[in-house]
């Protein structure tokens, strides 16, 4: 019987410590197989390459007072930097993949693209990150509509210095998807969405010449009706203003990459710190379990062996210090993230009031654009517009031919877009 007992005490010694490394997260964890973007193994046709251009996304914050929407761990700065971060992340990551022509970032409600990428944040802290996305091509065929989770890879952490980003497997898998999507059309489908955008790209400078080439087919998709002729004058014109809008979206995206660029330090100690004050937290939760199974484990080791046996002891021991050092830990932390709240705070506010105005020749005239990123690009395409059917001709509506405002994105999608655009006239351009 003694024999037994000891057997007993041993086991229940040994079940309760293991117990207890599993609850302090001590034990390793399975490592997961990274997701790894898929490369292009040959060169592809240059007409079916599809361009992307990647919206800036809907911060998704919460409805609240900001002081409580803070106190829950959301901060409408950070989402607002996030917002245009990632999305330049998603674009390096399709850019490295070589399946695609050029890939922008682009503001809210440039949809004259090939294939769109818009989307909300969920969820965004340093541990997880929720993302939903929706991307169209411009027929306006849905290639993906999909909700992303995925919580960060806790080796990046490990590392000094973030060399890699703790969600890359999330743009990896997003590219993956959007490539298991194309490669479900042919060629003839891919060269057509390239066609459709080319006279999109026309009639939205010219609705009353170019809206009757457009129809819709039955699953209300956009399709050609006609094509121009290949010596269209007019069409030569759009490809040369199309050609300068490129470059336009370029300069813009350069402003994206260049705010990405800025906020890497600042964004990765937040993300640091906001995943170690996490990973504390969920620690004391778990340390409350703790101590309610120390609890029965005392119960059930008084019938078993000695209750002030040195074993005992040190299994209550180890759950108390475990407690502790989690307080001790989250706390600091939690004083150290608002320092680098605070810093992302600035920097997103600055933002805007940094982005120099843009000076661009209009036939011969140099114009300035001021404002935000997003109020420039609405001002450059009514300037496009505006341009073009004087020098046409064109009526401006094919039925009333009155003036066609530019379409301002919403508000709530996105929320940097605050000012009136302001347009001044420089001179004549030397």
């Amino acid at each position: 019987m003694i024999g037994l007992r000891q057997v007993e005490n041993k086991w229940l010694l040994v079940s309760g410590c293991g117990l207890l490394m599993m609850l302090s997260g001590t034990v390793a964890s399975w490592a997961v197989t990274p997701t790894r973007a898929i490369q292009a193994q040959h060169e592809i046709p240059e007409d079916s390459l599809l361009d992307i251009g990647i919206q800036i996304l809907d911060p998704g914050m919460p409805k609240g007072d900001g002081y409580a929407l803070e106190e829950n761990g959301y901060f409408l700065d950070v989402r607002k930097s996030e917002a245009r971060f990632i999305p330049v992340c998603l674009m390096d990551t399709l850019q490295a993949t070589g399946h695609w022509g050029a890939v922008r970032v682009v503001p809210a409600g440039n949809d004259t693209i090939d294939l769109v990428i818009k989307g909300r944040i969920v969820e965004s802290s340093g541990r997880k990150m929720v993302l939903e996305l929706r991307a169209v091509d411009t027929t306006g065929r849905s290639w993906l509509d999909k909700t992303y989770k995925h919580v960060a890879d806790p080796a990046a952490y490990a590392e000094e210095e973030l060399t890699r980003d703790p969600f890359q497997d999330v743009f990896n898998q997003i590219a993956n998807d959007l490539l298991a999507a194309r490669e479900k059309l042919d060629l003839d489908e891919l060269r057509r969405v390239r066609s459709v955008t080319q006279v999109k790209f026309a009639a939205d400078l010219a609705p009353a010449a170019y809206s009757d080439y457009l129809g819709r087919d039955k699953k209300g998709r956009v399709v050609l009706e006609k094509l121009p002729a290949e010596d269209d004058p007019v069409l030569a014109r759009v490809a040369q203003i199309r050609d300068r809008d490129d470059l336009f979206v370029d300069t813009l995206t350069e402003y994206y990459a260049n705010f990405h660029a800025q906020m890497g330090e600042p964004y990765d100690n937040w993300r640091k710190f906001s995943y170690e004050e996490e990973v504390a937290q969920r620690k004391l939760k778990r340390s409350a379990r703790t101590q309610k199974i120390l609890g029965a484990l005392g119960i059930l080791g008084g019938l078993l062996m000695d209750g002030n046996s040195r074993e005992s002891s040190a299994i209550r021991q180890v759950g108390v210090a475990a407690g502790a050092l989690a307080i001790q830990s989250g706390m600091a932390k939690a004083q150290e993230a608002k320092l680098h709240v605070e810093a992302l705070r600035e920097l997103a506010s600055s933002f805007d009031s940094e982005v120099a105005p843009l000076l661009v020749d209009v036939e011969g005239q140099t114009m300035r654009l001021s404002g935000s990123i997003e109020t420039q690009y609405i001002t450059w395409r009514q300037l496009m517009r505006d341009f073009f059917l004087t020098e046409t001709g064109f009526p401006l509506h094919p039925d009333t031919g009155q003036q066609i405002e530019a379409q301002v994105p919403n508000e709530n999608t996105d929320p940097t877009l605050d000012e009136e655009p302001v347009v001044s006239e420089e001179g004549p351009q030397s």
